[in-house]
């Protein structure tokens, strides 16, 4: 009885341990993206260039581009991010990697105008031995435009995949995209951001019927034994009794796991149909 009750104590103590570490785990990762935002405001590019992974994407509005690119726009203050205002933030931990969702006000000063949006911002992180890195950046407006960059090799399986995810989507086979979504997996679209039960149950229901996805470009990242996934897609859904037309670049993040990929994040980014991803 005393070993028994003994062994329920460890493992009681074993699950507030992991509870605890990785609560501390998402302390950090928020209080590094909170930090993030100040260095792009003061336009500190040495912290941001370490920060940044060196295969790193960043999805705006008007394009996607790397680590260069961003560094460049914000040194010579092309856009300058002003002032982040964060109202909401969730971090998922998946190992060593972190995916966290902001939804922000962001000031920006853009061709001599401040501008004010409502943004959903995808961050994903990588801890590797010389700390975490931020592997990609999107921005998801509540209503706007947007395109994409692509690499070679296990990205065909992760590309094939994609395309088999947006095919399961429009036949509403949700057993297999039950299995292919990751439990703690994130949804972002226009109208909110919500998990995989939530996301099965609307395409289940028809709520939202992604009927066809045309996918115009394509590229991947590999980090180890996560990719990142970026598609520039006309998409025809049909809502509330209307087939609806739209250009999306979509951020699809993937872990390789014992049973294979799995889904950890689908971020839709409206973007306009002269958008394109840079390769």
């Amino acid at each position: 009885m005393k070993k028994l009750l003994f062994g329920l104590f460890l493992i009681a103590l074993s699950v507030q341990c992991s509870f605890a570490q990785n609560l501390t785990i998402e302390q950090e990762v928020t209080q590094l993206s909170k930090e993030k935002w100040q260095w792009m405001a003061d336009k500190n590019v040495d912290k941001l260039a370490t920060l940044f992974h060196d295969k790193s994407k960043f999805v705006h509005m008007s394009g996607t581009w790397n680590k260069d690119r961003e560094l460049e726009i914000i040194e010579s203050g092309s856009i300058w991010y002003k002032q982040a205002d964060v109202h909401d933030v969730v971090v998922e931990i998946f190992d060593n990697t972190a995916v966290l969702w902001n939804r922000i006000t962001l000031v920006a000063h853009v061709r001599g105008n401040d501008v004010s949006n409502e943004f959903t911002v995808t961050e994903i992180y990588k801890k590797g031995a010389d700390g975490w890195k931020l592997l990609d950046l999107t921005f998801s407006k509540v209503r706007d435009t947007h395109k994409i960059a692509p690499n070679v090799n296990l990205e065909k399986e992760i590309i094939q995949l994609s395309k088999d995810k947006w095919q399961w989507m429009a036949d509403k086979k949700v057993d297999k995209l039950a299995t292919l979504f990751h439990d703690k997996a994130k949804f972002v679209h226009m109208s909110g951001t919500w998990n995989k039960d939530r996301e099965l149950e609307i395409i289940e229901t028809g709520s939202i019927w992604y009927k066809q996805a045309d996918v115009h470009d394509v590229t991947v990242e590999l980090f180890d034994d996560t990719a990142v996934l970026w598609n520039r897609i006309t998409l025809v859904a049909h809502v509330r009794g209307n087939d609806v037309s739209n250009e999306f670049t979509v951020t699809e993040i993937y872990k390789k796991e014992a049973t294979g990929w799995k889904l950890l994040d689908l971020t839709f980014s409206k973007v306009r149909d002269t958008h394109s991803i840079k390769h």
